[in-house]
């Protein structure tokens, strides 16, 4: 029997025209003193632009809509949409509107996540969950040294597919865990971040409708934006997907991209009720359902990696993303698809026109790193559940009015601020302060309130930052323009 849709919530909605009135919410206070309207409006567009809070694909309002919304002429947002088209931030498709320009770059990440690792100089940046590098990272690059020196002079070293050994280490670890895998259902990639690009440009784009999490991983939804995608967003709540919704939504879907065993932004594990309940229902609308378990690794409270959809599944129409940057360093860049053969080639080829395969040396450290896996899970579990400690008592005591709940596992907190996050990052980065608010992760740039931390920084500087956004609240409520 289907799923009943949750009493209260409206059914969900496609990706749109983005209303005037929520552009006007985005902006916020956006004029400023002593500079031209067109200018301010402009600017102000721009930064919600490169921060990815109108993300790369979107359709933005009317000229004449916007203006009635804002309260300006008509023509100020002719010449402010007339410059942010130039600066290659707005692109006009005749007959169609105006949109956020997309990246078609292959892999890359959209303009608002390069901003997270932005080398400019700040007091603390707060947009990553990045994790410090595990030691274990150099430990074994002597040995790869030493693989490389002694391979075969024969190894031309494109492997566009991946190395063959740590495509068969992968297809054993999934076989263990109880997804009986081959080497071929195996594809290597240059991270998750790469996976899911592969996955969004190989197998969707205009005509296919994808239905994901709202709020979800942003760099997926960049991915999505930049196929041409329509992207339709299910409410994902403390217990996961709203399966009433989602049973509502998925006619007319061909994906469904979920990250059920811990979710980002979050930090929430789907349960194994749940999980099987929405596996059933994305076998019963026939769609290919993607899990990214990029986060499996960092669960706090178990020792092994949590769970996905994959015991449920179809698993002739399921993908599963993985990735070890998150559990050793993010400089390694080293990702995977699994999944059935047909579909795994079919990301092969598009990998083969980008780069021909990922680096020999960063698969041979991948090789060597996996089997002390459970040892640095350990390690980062005790890591992340004291740095949260930390982060917890430090934000109830300079930022008391912010709640959240504790997170299953994952580096980032995601916490209801009370009041206009996005006017709050926007204050605090005139201080040097980088955040990462609400709307960066939905499709519909909803969770105004929200703002996504890391679990981990620096002591100090994570105080300093605190302090910074406490005042900043505070200018906020008080209604100061500094």
């Amino acid at each position: 029997m289907p799923a009943r849709r949750a009493a209260g919530h409206p059914a969900p909605r496609d990706t749109a025209p983005s209303e005037a009135g929520t552009v006007s919410r985005l902006l916020g206070d956006w004029r400023a003193e002593g500079a031209a309207v067109h200018v301010a409006l402009r600017d102000a567009l721009a930064e919600l632009i490169d921060g990815a809070y109108l993300p790369a694909g979107r359709r933005m309002p009317g000229q004449r809509e916007l203006a009635a919304a804002l309260g300006v002429a008509r023509g100020t947002v002719v010449r402010a949409y007339a410059e942010l088209t130039e600066a290659g931030r707005l692109v006009a498709r005749h007959g169609s509107g105006t949109y956020v320009r997309g990246t078609a770059a292959a892999g890359r990440a959209g303009e608002g996540r390069l901003r997270s690792f932005d080398a400019r100089p700040v007091v603390a940046d707060l947009s990553s969950g990045a994790l410090p590098r595990s030691p274990l990272v150099a430990d074994v690059m002597p040995e790869v040294g030493r693989l490389l020196s002694e391979g075969s002079p024969d190894d031309t070293g494109y492997h566009p597919a991946g190395l063959p050994a740590l495509r068969s280490a992968l297809a054993d670890r999934f076989t263990a865990r109880g997804l009986p895998t081959r080497e071929d259902q195996i594809l290597v990639t240059a991270g998750s971040q790469q996976a899911v690009w592969l996955v969004a440009t190989a197998l969707t784009g205009p005509g296919t409708l994808a239905l994901v999490e709202d709020p979800s991983y942003r760099g997926a939804l960049e991915a999505f934006a930049g196929a041409g995608t329509r992207v339709r967003g299910v409410p994902f709540g403390t217990s996961g997907l709203d399966l009433g919704l989602l049973d509502a939504a998925a006619p007319g879907a061909q994906v469904l991209y979920v990250q059920s065993a811990l979710h980002n932004p979050t930090g929430v594990h789907t349960s194994g009720e749940r999980r099987r309940e929405l596996a059933a229902l994305a076998d019963r609308h026939g769609l290919l359902l993607v899990d990214d378990q990029s986060q499996a690794e960092l669960g706090w409270f178990r020792s092994e990696p949590l769970r996905g959809v994959e015991r449920y599944a179809d698993p002739e129409r399921l993908l599963v993303l993985g990735t070890l940057s998150k559990l050793f360093w993010g400089g390694l860049r080293i990702g995977w698809v699994r999944g059935p053969r047909e579909l795994v080639g079919r990301l092969a080829e598009l990998r083969r026109g980008i780069d021909l395969g990922g680096p020999v040396a960063d698969q041979l450290a991948a090789l060597l790193l996996l089997p002390h896996a459970a040892r640095e899970r350990e390690r980062r579990r005790a890591f992340l559940a004291a740095q949260y400690e930390e982060t917890a008592a430090l934000l109830h005591r300079l930022l008391p009015g912010w709640t959240w709940r504790t997170p299953a596992g994952g580096s980032g907190l995601w916490a209801d601020t009370g009041g206009d996050a996005v006017a709050l990052a926007r204050r605090a980065l005139a201080r040097g302060v980088r955040l990462t608010p609400g709307p960066a992760f939905s499709p519909h740039v909803g969770h105004h309130g929200h703002v996504r931390l890391p679990v981990w920084q620096e002591g100090s500087r994570f105080a300093e930052a605190a302090r910074i956004l406490a005042e900043r609240e505070g200018d906020l409520r008080g209604g100061s323009q500094g």
